[in-house]
């Protein structure tokens, strides 16, 4: 694959959250309306309103409109046997989301070739849907810690994280529209660190 599965993106995020997320999320992990996942001590999903996490100066810096906010954990060292991409609320694919993680990163961000099998559709909830295969159908073809930098990554081939020694919550801002991946780059283009 020629093109890229992700960019740096030039943006400020050091004060982007109104919220300590780890506090606010384990102060109930259950919460309705945005839990989809916890396994407590080893992985949780979690979709909050954007208003809820973000503070509105770094909204209104964005040229794109957030529509809401994942929240990925995982523990040291658990490793999820799939990758999987991911799908909007009517089942299209979900180009890209812009991530970055709380605390230093020593996981990476893997992305695989798009096998001529159909995956297994999950859905946890309405906003949280994709498409999985098992990481032993897939090729792999990229790799990235993506750390505290944001990162507009793409989301529309299988991927997953290959985890490592560090505790790990990751932000995914993602956007109104579901675009594709090429036209989240061309939306970006301008914050794309080269």
């Amino acid at each position: 694959m020629n093109r890229p599965n992700w960019h740096r993106i030039n943006l400020d995020v050091t004060d982007a959250l109104k919220i300590n997320l780890k506090d606010y999320i384990l102060s109930d992990p259950y919460r309705e309306g945005e839990h989809a996942l916890y396994i407590e001590g080893k992985a949780g999903v979690w979709t909050l309103n954007p208003d809820t996490i973000f503070k509105q100066d770094f909204l209104n810096d964005l040229s794109i409109k957030v529509d809401l906010a994942q929240i990925f954990y995982r523990a040291p060292h658990y490793q999820h046997p799939g990758a999987h991409v991911d799908l909007g609320q009517t089942g299209e694919l979900y180009g890209a989301g812009l991530n970055w993680t709380v605390d230093p990163d020593d996981a990476e961000m893997t992305w695989y070739e798009m096998p001529n099998v159909e995956g297994t559709n999950t859905k946890r909830s309405e906003t949280d849907q994709n498409m999985e295969w098992p990481l032993e159908q897939l090729t792999e073809i990229d790799r990235l810690c993506i750390g505290q930098t944001p990162t507009l990554v793409r989301t529309d081939v299988p991927h997953t994280v290959d985890m490592g020694s560090n505790e790990r919550w990751l932000i995914s801002a993602r956007f109104l529209w579901h675009w594709s991946w090429d036209d989240y780059t061309k939306t970006l283009k301008d914050r794309i660190v080269q």
